[in-house]
């Protein structure tokens, strides 16, 4: 019996983050380190890291640069993967010639172009951490074959305390309204599984 027999492989989902705000709402509770904690991989995609970082004077800008910096080096024990999307390519063509062009909403068309280009083919199960926008509604309405678990920044939370890694996820909950109180409050989830044949 060889080893991996022995000691199967533990995965863990990986961690798909679609929008800047619960990146930052997460630091600034002092919690990033829960996606890591409950997933393996964390995945942002190139528009929403430009997002992150484009003001290094905003609150946690610099925290989640260095953070995701860390991820993205060769054998770290909190891996980020950074997802290029055509979004992201004609971004930085854009900003070759007018340094201060802004996209509207690009994290988000970002997002839903690698969703619908790429989740399909990821055979690790996932979970996407939102507080508003398209992505929710966008894998509910597609048909994928894919084990994935959607959630609020607060439903996440609270998936942290029934594994006993928070003591109160409403404590972490009340440091996120103290910074940003228009916070999506909400506790929603939902879940989509592979179809067994």
């Amino acid at each position: 019996m060889t080893q991996e027999n022995v000691f199967p492989k533990i995965t863990r989902p990986d961690i798909l983050v679609p929008y800047t705000s619960p990146l930052t709402h997460l630091s600034q509770a002092g919690a990033l380190g829960l996606l890591h904690e409950i997933g393996g991989t964390v995945i942002i995609v190139d528009m929403v890291y430009f997002e992150l970082t484009r003001d290094l004077e905003k609150p946690e800008a610099r925290t989640l640069q260095a953070w995701v910096l860390n991820g993205l080096k060769k054998g770290s024990n909190t891996p980020i993967r950074l997802e290029k999307t055509e979004t992201g390519r004609i971004f930085e063509l854009a900003r070759q010639t007018d340094p201060e062009v802004c996209m509207k909403d690009g994290g988000e068309t970002a997002i839903v172009q690698w969703l619908a280009e790429s989740i399909d083919a990821t055979d690790n199960q996932t979970i996407v951490i939102y507080e508003n926008g398209k992505v929710p509604s966008l894998i509910a309405n597609r048909n994928m074959d894919i084990d994935i678990d959607v959630l609020t920044t607060h439903a996440f939370l609270e998936l942290a305390e029934r594994r006993s890694l928070l003591k109160s996820a409403s404590n972490v909950w009340s440091k996120i309204i103290q910074v940003a109180p228009q916070t999506n409050p909400k506790i929603e989830a939902f879940t989509r599984r592979r179809e067994v044949s």
